[in-house]
């Protein structure tokens, strides 16, 4: 931060310049102050680059992708004007360093303060793609700042994170990044993998201090990036509009130091030594040579940090050097403006209080390189900014903020350890287990919605399946707890130690059911008390006693479930005095409260699914082995035997195999009797009356799986082990649709689909995130993650549960409610 000269603005718009807080290549941030008070940082262009109309147009541009980066890692955009004779926009002001300044400052950052900086980052990366789906090109060491509450970036794409930028011949404009990607050296279009190859280099930075791609010869030249670049339309996402673009002199391979550093760029392998070993193999993944081997941004966001980039943002600590810093420039704005308090000329400038000099610390100046990157524009149709969002939903006040971080750098001088980043604009789960309501912000695209509430359940045990009564959310566990839905708001609770719940079901309007330790528990939906209960050894006969009840189905005033059922010694049919035990299965009418019928199961009829179906419970179990010593050779391993049980008296009705299916996975059965089940490779779906085939889908990979369809409406849905989401035509098969999640390719287990209660959206659930896609045309429309420390034992995948307008999401015992259409 420096003081005003003669040659800086006092004014933009309504706000009144006090300070410059550090100028890029392209631009210049001056701290300024509203007519209201508000102090805010003005964004401004080069005042030499203002008259090029090339220019102009791409600021305009970029100010408009602003709404596709809207979240909580980067600045939002408060005010602008891209046609004053000087465009600039407004951000709030937050104390911050630029990632430049702040390695310079302190050397390396630690490791928790790169995954934090790296998730944040790349989930503002995905964010981007999943809007626009091109390059963003807009990080860079300058624009990336770090902040007491966590990192930001302060550019909306190539033009504002630009090192140098010049008019070129014919009114082009030349454009130079501060890095360049091995496609880019091949003279590639640059694509969304460019931003992760240069996420990994400034992440590399970040925990080194040098550019992981500087010569290792002493007698290399630097690139020098202050004469490369183009047409910034050259390199633009494709469908881009590239009329008049044209290269300007001063190419890459103008310069013998710049095309040894584009050769190291493209050959070289990074070096990794000095990087924290942890962080080694996932960098390298970043700055694979080939675009296709680097992270989806999600994927990156993930393994950087499990729970989260704002978990990791409240655990990574930033260095004490950096905390002082940040209190002394929190210092510095708060004399500026209380001598703007007292000073009533307008004209008034006061001087700047001193601060720590940072010097030049960009990736050139640590390491003698900067290698140059042709910029592409993110697209040439005008677009008008979307409406400002903002970071909290309630944050806290400009002095507030100033006054925290002065107050963190008073706790470290008095020994109080470190300021460490946190963030209070995403939804936690309330300690107290009831949590309060948020109102959901305005929607903007690839931006997840905020949730309307979290719920944590730290002291409870959860197990079985979570279940909707209208309104009422019914989480199981050594405690049977209610929500409301729509607020997050505790009803009751209910814990009976011998009692343990699981399995809730609606009986009616009033009443549900849960299986409980020892029998069957009628519980009213308003309180939770207990209106009934039947023992199981009422459905069991003298000697028997039952445990491990799992609920298998039910449907209407009917359910099934199955039990661990074990005869005392001497009370049943064996000889050699051990206890018999049979797993059984149960119907059961819960309206009427009477026991229909009970079915010992063979040991092969283990019951994994059952789905009612037109009087009939469908199941399957281990097909019987031939005789015949060819046949069992030529059977398939694992072919099951489908079968029906009459819903009335459990009698079997009939039992046949179809084709070849062993039934890895869930099937689905429609309403009219077709069955649809993956199968290796396929997803194929059957007349299960008669076993004929209808039509079948082959996955294109060798290794590639299918999980479980859903079927809604006359959509099947279903998703593979490459993470991609597909809509299918029910009757022929036919692909209507077909879009990926961003998750990890090539991974085990399919994600699970679900579809919200309205049809419209489609949910894709991983063990990293939950990603909705509009129904009609599989665009992409959100990704939502949880926050926090997750007590799962490991990546567990997300559950959930639809209502109209909500989607209940469960991660480990943490549940969302998060708006949906």
């Amino acid at each position: 931060m420096r003081d005003l000269n003669g040659a800086d603005p006092r004014r933009f718009g309504p706000y009144r310049t006090l300070a410059v807080l550090r100028e890029a290549g392209t631009t210049r941030s001056y701290l300024a102050r509203g007519g209201d008070g508000r102090t805010v940082t003005v964004t401004a262009a080069e005042p030499r680059l203002a008259a090029v109309s090339v220019f102009r147009s791409r600021f305009r541009q970029e100010l408009a992708a602003a709404a596709r980066l809207a979240g909580p890692w980067a600045q939002p955009v408060l005010d602008s004007a891209p046609d004053d004779p000087v465009p600039w926009f407004a951000s709030p002001f937050t104390p911050s360093l630029s990632l430049a300044e702040a390695v310079a400052l302190t050397g390396p950052l630690p490791e928790p303060v790169v995954r934090a900086l790296g998730a944040a980052l790349a989930e503002t990366l995905e964010r981007t793609r999943a809007a626009a789906g091109g390059a963003f090109q807009g990080l860079g060491p300058e624009v990336v700042l770090l902040a007491a509450d966590g990192p930001r970036i302060s550019a909306f794409g190539p033009l504002g994170a630009a090192t140098a930028a010049a008019e070129g011949p014919g009114g082009g404009l030349a454009v130079t990044l501060g890095y360049l990607t091995p496609e880019q050296v091949a003279g590639h279009r640059p694509g969304p993998p460019a931003d992760v190859f240069v996420l990994g280099t400034l992440l590399a930075y970040a925990a080194t201090g040098t550019n992981p791609f500087d010569a290792n010869d002493a007698g290399a030249d630097p690139l020098d990036a202050d004469h490369a670049g183009t047409d910034p339309a050259d390199t633009g996402p494709a469908g881009a509009d590239h009329s008049g673009a044209r290269p300007v002199a001063g190419d890459v391979s103008g310069s013998a130091a710049r095309h040894r550093a584009a050769e190291r760029i493209a050959r070289q392998e990074p070096d990794l030594a000095s990087v924290p070993e942890e962080l080694r193999p996932v960098l390298a993944r970043c700055l694979a040579k080939d675009p296709a081997q680097r992270p989806e941004p999600s994927v990156l966001a993930a393994v950087l940090a499990p729970s989260g980039a704002a978990a990791a943002v409240s655990a990574g600590r930033l260095p004490a050097r950096l905390t002082a810093a940040l209190a002394e420039q929190a210092s510095a704005v708060l004399g500026l403006e209380a001598r703007e308090d007292r000073d009533d000329r307008e004209e008034a400038v006061p001087a700047v209080p001193a601060t720590p000099t940072v010097p030049d610390a960009s990736p050139a100046a640590a390491t003698g390189a900067s290698p140059a990157s042709e910029a592409g524009p993110a697209g040439e149709r005008d677009v008008p900014p979307a409406r400002p969002t903002t970071r909290r939903a309630a944050g806290p006040d400009r002095r507030a903020l100033l006054t925290g971080v002065l107050s963190g750098a008073a706790g470290l001088a008095l020994g109080g350890g470190v300021t460490a980043w946190a963030t209070d604009d995403r939804p936690r789960p309330a300690a107290t287990g009831k949590p309060a309501a948020r109102k959901p912000r305005e929607p903007v695209p690839g931006v997840p919605p905020a949730a309307l509430w979290a719920y944590d359940m730290p002291d409870t045990l959860f197990y079985g399946s979570p279940a909707l009564h209208g309104d009422v959310l019914l989480l199981p566990g050594d405690s049977l707890v209610a929500l409301d839905v729509r607020t997050g708001r505790e009803l009751w609770r209910r814990k009976e130690p011998v009692d343990n719940a699981s399995h809730p079901v609606r009986v009616d309007d009033e009443l549900l059911v849960v299986l409980g330790v020892q029998g069957l528990l009628w519980r009213s939906v308003k309180d939770g008390a207990r209106r009934h209960k039947v023992p199981y050894g009422q459905l069991l006969e003298t000697g028997e006693d039952m445990s491990s009840t799992h609920l298998v189905a039910r449907d209407g005033a009917v359910v099934w479930f199955k039990g661990n059922v074990e005869k005392a010694a001497g009370a049943g049919t064996r000889t050699d005095g051990a206890d018999e035990k049979t797993i059984t299965l149960f119907a059961y009418d819960v309206v009427r409260r009477e026991p229909l019928w009970r079915r010992p199961l063979a040991e092969h009829e283990y019951v994994a699914w059952a789905l009612p179906h037109r009087g009939l419970l469908v199941s399957s179990r281990d097909a019987p082995r031939p005789r015949d010593a060819k046949a069992r050779k030529k059977q398939p391993e694992g072919l099951q035997e489908f079968y029906t049980l009459d819903r009335a008296s459990g009698e079997e009705v009939w039992a046949r195999t179809i084709d070849d299916l062993t039934v890895g996975s869930l099937p689905t059965l429609s309403g009219t009797g077709t069955l649809y089940a993956a199968q290796d490779r396929e997803l194929r779906a059957y007349e299960l009356r008669t076993g004929r085939e209808l039509w079948r889908m082959r996955h294109a990979s060798p290794d590639g799986r299918y999980g479980e369809p859903v079927l809604t409406g006359d959509t099947l849905y279903v998703a593979d082990n490459d993470q991609v989401v597909y809509a299918l035509d029910p009757v022929s098969g036919r692909q209507q649709w077909s879009r990926k999640t961003g998750f990890l390719d090539g991974v085990d287990s399919p994600p699970s689909v679900a579809v919200s209660a309205s049809g419209a959206a489609v949910l894709s659930l991983d063990a990293v995130q939950v990603t909705a896609f509009a129904a009609a045309s599989g665009e992409r429309l959100w990704k939502f993650q949880a926050v926090g420390e997750q007590d799962t034992g490991g990546l567990e995948p997300y559950g959930l549960l639809t209502v109209d307008g909500i989607c209940v999401v469960r991660y480990g015992r943490s549940f969302y409610g998060v708006p949906v259409e």
